[in-house]
């Protein structure tokens, strides 16, 4: 652990882009256990930059709560984006969708590493890739690539790709519209990968007044097929192949904004069972330490759920 204090740090807006905001309850209670506890955990920079802590190096500064600074060594910006993305991606409390982002900005930030190692760059090409003699090394090197993150993070090499293209699209609309991505990065606005494409290749005046139909609460519900049927037809609209809707078999039914509530609704009373049901059939003081420890760890997880969606029905109320 550093010595604590404090420092003048740089904010590199790449790189906190990388690592998801936190929802309000969740910044509330990191500032509490700062206020309670102090800053236990290190500031982690490149250079004076932060890569890790922007939210602690935020809360211990505003609120004078000493804290420490941890050197970490990278040999280039890419490398500080792979370690950015490997760390975020080992935190629980992330969405599916960030999860495809950070894994294909990992992909394309190590592809940039190995070129650099291997001393090729816009400079210097290497000469395998332009003989037209069988597959190019780069891409033989991105495929393997792609390979190993998909083993590590039990994905297929294919799909790794994928959300490469996910992550450039998304990083294309930040440009125009940056306050859409963290709806589409917190799973709440719901929007197919081929039209996640559509939306990069949208004029910016379409994509802005897209964003302004969508509103400002990046945990507001929203679908893309919604919000995009109530834009102006006056506009413009890029289509792609893709992306045009094939016909149903069926009609779907009209959106219910009730249904999420209705089956959690619903699904509530079996939980309560189950508990009653181990509560009065269990003999709890003959079981082991270790099972113990497992249910109120999850029971822990539970309760602290339930806080988070009855702050949210009374924040909304």
């Amino acid at each position: 652990m550093a010595e604590k204090g404090f420092r003048q740090l740089r904010i590199d807006p790449e790189f906190k882009n990388l690592i998801p905001p936190l929802r309000r309850e969740e910044y509330r209670q990191l500032e509490l256990n700062l206020v309670m506890e102090g800053c236990r955990e290190d500031i982690i920079v490149w250079n004076d930059t932060i890569v890790d802590g922007h939210n602690r190096y935020e809360i211990c500064n505003k609120l004078q709560i000493p804290y420490g600074v941890r050197e970490q060594a990278f040999s280039n910006r890419a490398a500080a984006i792979v370690w950015i993305c490997s760390n975020q991606l080992g935190r629980r409390n992330i969405s599916e969708e960030t999860k495809k982002y950070l894994i294909g900005r990992q992909y394309e930030a190590e592809k940039k590493v190995q070129r650099n190692e291997q001393g090729y760059n816009q400079y210097r090409l290497n000469p395998r890739t332009a003989t037209g003699r069988g597959r190019p090394i780069d891409e033989e090197s991105g495929r393997r690539t792609a390979a190993r993150l998909g083993k590590e993070y039990h994905v297929s090499g294919a799909t790794v790709q994928k959300y490469a293209k996910y992550s450039t699209a998304l990083d294309a609309i930040a440009k125009n519209a940056p306050e859409l991505v963290p709806h589409i990065l917190s799973g709440t606005y719901k929007i197919s990968f081929e039209n996640i494409v559509v939306l990069a290749e949208m004029e910016p005046e379409e994509l802005k007044a897209l964003s302004k139909k969508i509103g400002n609460n990046p945990y507001a519900f929203a679908r893309y097929s919604e919000s995009r049927r109530s834009l102006s037809p006056d506009l413009p609209s890029k289509t792609s192949m893709q992306a045009v809707e094939q016909p149903g078999i069926k009609t779907m039914p009209a959106y219910d904004p009730d249904a999420e509530v209705a089956g959690l609704t619903l699904t509530i009373p079996s939980w309560m069972s189950s508990i009653d049901r181990t509560k009065s059939m269990a003999h709890l003081e003959s079981i082991s330490s270790t099972a113990k420890e497992n249910l109120c760890v999850a029971l822990t997880a539970l309760e602290e759920k339930v806080q988070e969606m009855l702050t949210a029905i009374k924040e909304d109320s």
